[in-house]
């Protein structure tokens, strides 16, 4: 490596561990959780991560999109339970990585991805809308939309400065700072996060004004209060609810980290994802992060981005921006006490505003209603269940519709007067499941009509029907003594079902062998 890819590492390594440090405070609070659940996954998503990643420009760390499945594992089965299935899940991704199974995380329904974006977005909107606020959150999407407009109210009328007038100023400032900031046409201003200069200066005006409100509590000691794993847990690993959670947040967690690394591809010529590779890094780091006390790592897009625009070189940046998380809160925790807890859900309402994106679904409803529907429906599901129900909604919407299509087939006729003719169509895929449609059919037409049966677009028949129609063929042709001529296309028809065994059709069929 030259002096000048190590420099250009360095820095931008500095522009994304900026940008990581108040996600990954903003995510363990959110989920509701000490915060260095959030800075060790920061850490290790760096490091360890980084060090193995499949693409190395990729940044991983703690997530916005596994928020909720954290939030709902913590209330019902408690911290250790957590720990425990992340290093499930962890475990897990390794097999997976080794069995050469990336490529199958892939293979998930766009309306599906969106439509879980989407449904985490405005559930993290609405939980940090009242953190923000200085209000607590309720446990429920229903709930929380509810109470809204009563906790903005109160937070306007009376004006009277109280601690949620004051948190609701801290807030505002912070999104208004990210939305300008954002907005600047000067290129070297914009290579500064726009979530650090909006906690920054938050901070600055908390402080200065001495504003009474919620700020981080972190001890000059990082590691005094971290929670590891419980190893006398480790018979829970049988357990069939901690399993099958463990294989939710190995789906959500490997999806939006080959997601994340197929957009870089396309973002940056140099990148090219080894998938299999990927995933066992996120599994050892998943495991690690277990183990220790963190929350789960994916691959983030916009850690990932900021690390491509501040022009990274290679797998250094990554590795050491988890690095310098290590070394900020082992040399100067005490800083992160002067960061108000408002300013933090504000990043998070921000954060939870563009996960919904209105481009995607447009372009869906645009492609296909179908698609566009199973985004809507799997929205709702996330919004009104919970984060595992709404994904399996949403996949057996995908299955019925992908179903739908595989079976749906077309059986039409139209007679030829002038030739005493009548046509038959067949498209599609045809099973026993039309076989009903094609006896009314085909039973419908006159003993002493010639027939053509057209299968030059039939993709598929089975043993049922072409059975069927060769009996209906020989009945047709005995009924008018011969008289009437029958045209089906045997060889095409052949070349639908090539596994079939057509001997046993050779006797009166015309099938050539």
């Amino acid at each position: 490596m030259n002096i000048n890819t190590l420099k250009k590492d360095i820095l931008a390594s500095i522009i994304v561990f900026l940008v990581a440090l108040p996600l990954a405070i903003g995510l363990s609070l959110a989920c509701g959780l000490p915060i260095y659940c959030g800075l060790i996954s920061g850490i290790i998503g760096g490091i360890v991560v980084g060090a193995l990643s499949g693409n190395s420009l990729q940044v991983s760390g703690p997530a916005a999109g596994l928020i909720l499945i954290v939030t709902d594992i913590l209330t019902n089965m408690g911290i250790q339970h957590l720990f425990l299935t992340i290093f499930i899940a962890g475990i897990i991704q390794i097999v997976f990585g080794f069995l050469q199974l990336g490529n199958y995380f892939r293979a998930i329904s766009p309306a599906i991805i969106q439509g879980m974006l989407s449904g985490i977005g405005i559930t993290i909107f609405l939980s940090q809308f009242h953190i923000m606020l200085d209000s607590t959150p309720l446990n429920h999407f229903w709930d929380n939309l509810k109470t809204l407009w009563n906790v903005i109210w109160h937070s306007v009328v009376p004006f009277d400065w109280s601690i949620h007038h004051q948190a609701c100023l801290i807030g505002i400032w912070t999104i208004s700072c990210i939305i300008l900031w954002k907005s600047l046409r000067t290129p070297k201003l914009k290579v500064i996060p726009s979530a650090l200069v909006a906690v920054l200066s938050a901070s600055l005006i908390a402080n200065i004004f001495h504003l009474d409100i919620n700020y981080i509590e972190m001890d000059s000691n990082f590691f005094q209060n971290v929670t590891f794993l419980n190893f006398s847990q480790i018979p829970q690993l049988f357990n069939l609810k901690i399993l099958i959670m463990a294989f939710i947040i190995t789906f959500i967690a490997s999806a939006e980290t080959l997601l994340t690394s197929t957009a870089i591809d396309k973002m940056e010529p140099r990148s090219k994802t080894d998938y299999n590779k990927e995933i066992i890094a996120q599994g050892v780091g998943n495991s690690l992060v277990g183990i220790l006390g963190g929350l789960p790592i994916t691959g983030v897009i916009v850690r990932s981005v900021a690390n491509i625009n501040a022009n990274a070189q290679t797998r250094l940046s990554p590795v050491l921006h988890g690095f310098w998380i290590l070394l900020f809160v082992v040399c100067f925790p005490q800083i992160l006490n002067y960061i108000p807890t408002a300013s933090l859900a504000a990043i998070l309402v921000y954060t939870g505003f563009t996960l919904i994106n209105v481009k995607a679904a447009k372009y869906l409803f645009t492609l296909s209603k179908g698609e566009f529907l199973i985004y809507i429906i799997t929205l709702t599901a996330i919004l009104f269940t919970n984060l595992f129900e709404g994904i399996i909604v949403g996949f057996v919407c995908a299955f019925l519709k992908n179903a739908y299509k595989v079976l749906k087939t077309n059986i039409h006729k139209h007679y030829l007067e002038a030739q005493n003719k009548m046509v038959v169509c067949l498209k599609g895929n045809i099973t026993f499941l039309q076989l009903p449609s094609l006896i009314n059919i085909l039973e419908s037409i006159p003993n002493d009509t010639n027939v053509d049966i057209c299968v030059d677009k039939l993709y598929f028949i089975d043993h049922a029907c072409a059975d069927y129609l060769k009996d209906w063929e020989q009945k047709h042709k005995t009924q008018n003594n011969g008289n009437n001529i029958i045209n089906i296309d045997w060889n095409e028809i052949k070349h639908t079902y090539p596994k079939f065994k057509w001997k046993h059709f050779h006797n009166n069929s015309g099938l050539n062998h």
